[in-house]
């Protein structure tokens, strides 16, 4: 009787093994996603991916897409997502997704930061397709970069109704003399691994969600002071943390006011050359007096 089952079993497993090299020969964009996945060329899955959130049209699918994503994550954090490098007039970009949770309020946002040595007239950051994710938004340039009075820093600040969602986002540069810039950004779902909440009146902590990536960076804390000066709030002081977060404020000579502290938990990760960061931002008024100063 084995000896009779053994051809069957044979048989079964040359016909599993066919099946699982026709599926991975399909052109469909997700069975290539998959592929490109097992066999560690992220680039390619990259691009799959992008196929695969231009038709995408159910929730089961983008919950799907977006844990593919996360496992693609896992090798480098994104740095070898894409092979295409940003064009010489451009130094650095970062697209940043920031909540604010102040005392009764949520506020959300993203921004886009560019560096350039040129002039850029605009930014602009579209869901596919062609979906610009707010109309309430502001364009500046922010300020020198330190260390290299050659090259400016531009933002593009939207202000938004709720979270951004995961998906396909198209990122659009346009500098002066007829340069143009674009490239697609896939943003997965929110993850905040570390937030921060309060604690006390003047004391915070940082709660762990889950784990941390191994091959992103460690979050970074931020903590500032603010002033309201001319009509508008601006920072007299702040200090960032890689490691050993502090829970309060350290001594600090500041004149006696009343201050706006904001506590902030920043991710990162990569795509290709491209920062992609994640912020939590907690606020809150903080008076400063001779009674009370700074632990």
């Amino acid at each position: 009787m084995k000896k009779a089952l053994l051809p069957l079993l044979m048989l079964s497993s040359v016909v599993n093994i066919a099946h699982a090299a026709d599926w991975f020969k399909s052109s469909d964009a997700l069975t290539q996603v998959h592929k490109h996945l097992l066999d560690n060329d992220l680039p390619q899955m990259f691009d799959s991916l992008v196929e695969v959130w231009q038709s995408n049209s159910s929730q089961s699918r983008e919950n799907h897409l977006n844990e593919l994503f996360d496992q693609a994550l896992n090798k480098d954090c994104g740095k070898t997502l894409t092979k295409k490098t940003l064009p010489d007039w451009i130094s650095s970009v970062v697209v940043k997704r920031h909540i604010i949770q102040s005392p009764g309020r949520d506020t959300f946002r993203v921004s886009i930061d560019v560096e350039s040595e040129q002039s850029i007239q605009d930014i602009t950051f579209e869901k596919w397709v062609d979906k610009v994710v707010s109309s309430d938004s502001e364009f500046m340039k922010e300020s020198e970069v330190v260390n290299n009075a050659s090259v400016s820093l531009y933002r593009k600040r939207y202000n938004l109704a709720s979270q951004l969602d995961s998906g396909l986002y198209r990122l659009n540069v346009k500098g002066d003399g007829g340069n143009s810039w674009s490239t697609w950004i896939v943003l997965g779902e929110v993850s905040m691994r570390q937030q921060v909440r309060w604690a006390s009146k003047d004391t915070w902590r940082i709660d762990k969600k889950d784990l941390l990536n191994p091959y992103c960076p460690l979050p970074k804390l931020e903590v500032g002071l603010y002033d309201y000066i001319d009509e508008q709030y601006e920072q007299v002081w702040g200090k960032s943390y890689e490691s050993d977060y502090p829970m309060s404020l350290s001594s600090e000579d500041l004149p006696n006011d009343r201050y706006v502290l904001v506590v902030s938990m920043v991710h990162s990760r990569w795509q290709g050359d491209i920062a992609i960061e994640q912020a939590q931002t907690i606020s809150k008024t903080y008076d400063i007096s001779s009674e009370e100063e700074l632990k």
